[in-house]
């Protein structure tokens, strides 16, 4: 009994011991575990990353910058409105004269004008004429020194612009009875036609403008009105 004991033993050794090493899982099993590749993670894509942390637009900021910018052009328009109404209005007015006309003039002046103001042109109408051809060249075709056909630019207190002759020549307006400041004379205008174009001088030694289409005529029955 004790040498088939012993035999069974060895056959045991040889076999590696009954029941080591096996496993309820065949071997194919396990190699196919091995050789299978592990499943990768994929990675967010780029753009939809940069997408998310871009910022949305600054609509409501935009919008207040808007809004501050109109508020603030509106206000300065309106206080530059208000401003010339209180210097006694805008630009000037377009007068609504005929030729052959007479109507009342109220011209704002002061005593340097007599001097400073000036036009230029080679036209004529009827006989009244600017004090230079061209910017610089005098009269030639009769005495330019002759006020009452020389045309200068003057304005009336409500804004109108238009040539006369005859101001200075009128005795309300003598040199000895002229106010040392601005002031206005109210006279009758004559109205002889129209300026197809002319240079204007308000100061002498200044440049020139050009003006079209102002009329022109002589005064007379000045009287000296207001005195600032």
């Amino acid at each position: 009994m004790a040498s088939e004991d012993n035999d069974k033993d060895r056959d045991l050794d040889e076999n590696g011991g009954e029941g080591e090493g096996e496993s309820d899982e065949p071997e194919a099993s396990k190699s196919d575990e091995d050789a299978a590749p592990a499943k990768e993670t994929k990675p967010a894509p780029v753009a939809a990353k940069q997408a998310a942390k871009v910022p949305p637009p600054p609509t409501a900021g935009l919008g207040k910058a808007v809004a501050l910018f109109i508020t603030v052009v509106g206000g300065l328009s309106l206080a530059m409105l208000l401003l010339g109404a209180e210097r006694g209005g805008g630009g000037p007015a377009a007068p609504k004269w005929n030729e052959g006309q007479t109507v009342d003039v109220e011209i704002t002046l002061v005593s340097t004008d007599r001097q400073d103001l000036a036009c230029a042109s080679g036209t004529e109408i009827k006989g009244l004429h600017c004090g230079f051809e061209s910017q610089g060249k005098r009269w030639s075709k009769g005495d330019p020194a002759d006020d009452k056909k020389t045309l200068r630019p003057y304005s009336t207190t409500n804004n109108i612009n238009f040539f006369a002759a005859g101001v200075w020549a009128e005795p309300a307006l003598a040199a000895d009875k002229l106010p040392g400041s601005r002031f206005s004379v109210k006279c009758k205008f004559a109205v002889e036609g129209k300026m197809p174009r002319a240079d204007v001088r308000w100061h002498e030694g200044e440049g020139w403008n050009n003006v079209t289409d102002w009329y022109a005529g002589a005064v007379s029955d000045c009287k000296i009105g207001t005195v600032q």
